[in-house]
């Protein structure tokens, strides 16, 4: 029987949470700002592990789009379709149109996994004739000859199309008029299709000059756009490219296993930070209740361009009200800032599409802010009490938040209210993490527990127990089967969704954990303790020791790489795409 906690206990587990997100840690029951100064070279990771981690890259799904209803299948697909063929421009519609062939064939598989087959032979009847290349109509043939899960197996060109990503080439006018549609009109089953198993590659305009020797037949084009499962070797010839490439990317960009910016004199107030994915900017909340944006390498940060950015935010915020002045957002370093919070500044996110940064605050606001000129564009509110942290879904489409209310909220950036409440936490929620398929969240709480909800309907799916103490972050593995959490027992743990229990325990951290971050191609680990250690550890060697077996292991030496930083504090660890590059900021 669980006995019922004391509101001593409550006071005390609040008090420790707040003290540790302001960078304080205990010593002999006194917490104190850390003081620890120098640090050590780490060991750098080795050019071949790299290339091998960076060309193999296999899609898993734990968690199917696709449930009963394949007329929601059907009727996404339709729509799509729809689209591409009223979009006036020729040439947009014809790289658009080369999506739906990937759509369309993993739409179908996707009904097979769910064992409606006699749904999944009438689609697969009604919309084949809109394929009619030979390639695609000799895969289509092969494909009308599978009715199960088992049949893919037996079918290597069909199984390396299911478990492949598929290469789609856009330009970047095709890619917007894309997101534009799904932002608006696309569903959640087209968006796992496409995260899943589409690679959307952008084009090159070609000289027309430079391109006369280059053969210009259907078959040359179809392997362009990521017909692999063809057996006249174009797999092959796929996979020397994608190492060719790799090769080209490592030799063109110094080689970093952890880059780390520090943000110098801020120890006392910096409380949060994150980088764009184009890896150009840097943004940093204070506690005192700014914001500050700095260029990164060549960029050049402009002064605020008086014009409103071409996104779809509510105009709740009258921000052309206020006295406006371009050096008031300049301060004497070159930084830009941003004023408009009231308290803290926990947590921020880039919205690329949109030109936005989300920020979150102990003043229970989260606030857009324009990036073309630097001023609050929407103000959301919801939550009763400060808001911890936020994640936002796959496409930005969807931002999630947790606060000391105990709640977690849904929110569409073009709403400021919430549009799903998940209760059930006893304390703090302190971390949010969206699943890689958009359909479910994961909240990590003061309570020691981890809730997984489903996010179309606010339901809670599984609730994982097993943790310590506190929770403070969390990080799901790229193909989506497995969760980690980490927080204030030092130690990372891992749990496998689809049985529900925990795979294992990492220890080694000598402070509470509160970064942690799964690498894009799901080969490591990433966790930074408030110490300012970041530890590596490779999953591979983990999780395949401990699959079968639920006995906890506990990684030795060998197994992991210990980056001692030079940090005081640790905003935020996180791995982006490009080269996937393990990157720290901190304070020094």
């Amino acid at each position: 029987m669980k006995m019922k906690r004391s509101k001593l206990d409550i006071i005390n587990a609040t008090v420790e949470s707040y003290l540790k997100r302001r960078h304080y840690h205990q010593e002999s029951n006194v917490f104190r700002k850390s003081d620890r100064a120098g640090s050590q070279t780490s060991q750098e990771m080795t050019l071949s592990e790299t290339v091998q981690c960076g060309t193999s890259r296999d899609n898993s799904i734990v968690f199917s789009a696709i449930t009963n209803d394949v007329g929601v299948a059907d009727q996404a697909y339709h729509k799509l379709k729809m689209w591409v063929q009223t979009i006036s421009s020729e040439k947009l519609r014809a790289e658009l149109r080369g999506l739906l062939y990937p759509i369309f064939c993993h739409l179908y598989l996707e009904m097979l996994h769910s064992g409606n087959r006699q749904a999944a032979a009438q689609f697969l009847r009604m919309y084949q004739n809109d394929f009619v290349s030979d390639t695609e109509r000799d895969f289509l043939e092969e494909l009308s000859s599978v009715f199960s899960i088992q049949d893919i197996e037996l079918r290597p060109f069909v199984n390396a199309f299911r478990t492949r990503k598929y290469k789609v080439d856009m330009s970047d006018n095709a890619h917007l008029c894309l997101r534009k549609f799904l932002a608006k009109q696309g569903h959640v089953i087209l968006m796992q299709v496409i995260n899943t198993h589409v690679t959307i590659i952008k084009k090159i305009e070609v000289n027309p000059d430079e391109d006369v020797g280059r053969d210009r037949g259907p078959r040359s084009e179809s392997v362009i756009n990521g017909h692999v499962e063809q057996p006249s070797g174009t797999g092959v010839d796929r996979e020397m490219r994608e190492l060719q490439e790799a090769i080209r990317l490592i030799r063109n960009n110094v080689h970093q296993p952890l880059r780390v910016y520090t943000i110098n004199n801020a120890n006392e107030s910096a409380s949060c930070g994150v980088i764009t994915p184009s890896m150009d900017k840097l943004a940093a909340g204070f506690s005192t209740s700014e914001i500050r944006m700095w260029g990164i390498g060549d960029t050049v940060l402009m002064r605020p361009r008086l014009k409103v950015s071409p996104s779809t935010l509510p105009s709740n915020y009258a921000s052309t009200s206020e006295s406006f002045s371009p050096e008031d957002h300049l301060d004497e370093a070159g930084a830009i800032v941003m004023r408009g919070h009231t308290d803290v500044v926990h947590d921020l996110r880039f919205i690329p599409e949109a030109d936005v940064l989300l920020s979150v605050s102990s003043d229970k606001e989260m606030r857009a802010w324009r990036l073309s000129d630097y001023s609050c564009a929407a103000v959301y509110n919801g939550h009763t009490y400060p808001i911890w942290c936020m994640d936002t879904s796959v496409f930005n489409l969807y931002v999630a938040t947790g606060s000391h209310d105990r709640t977690a909220k849904l929110w569409s950036l073009d709403r400021t209210f919430p549009l799903r409440i998940f209760a059930g936490h006893f304390l703090d929620v302190n971390c949010v993490r969206f699943h890689p398929n958009a359909r479910y969240l994961a909240t990590g709480s003061a309570d020691k527990t981890v809730r997984l909800w489903s996010k179309d309907d606010g339901s809670l799916v599984r609730v994982y127990v097993g943790a310590q103490s506190t929770i403070y972050s969390l990080a799901f593995s790229p193909d989506g089967k497995y969760l980690a959490a980490a927080g204030d027992d030092k130690s990372v743990s891992i749990w496998d969704l689809a049985t529900n229990t925990q795979l294992m325990e990492l220890k080694g951290h000598q402070d509470t954990v509160m970064n942690l971050d799964w690498s894009a191609d799901g080969q490591y680990i990433a966790s930074a303790s408030i110490d300012g250690a970041v530890r590596l550890w490779s999953t591979q060697q983990h999780i395949n020791t401990s699959n079968g077996d639920n006995a906890n292991t506990q990684s030795g030496p060998d197994k992991t790489h210990t980056y001692q930083t030079s940090c005081s504090t640790i905003l935020s660890l996180q791995y982006y795409h490009r080269n996937n590059s393990l990157v720290c900021i901190g304070t020094s």
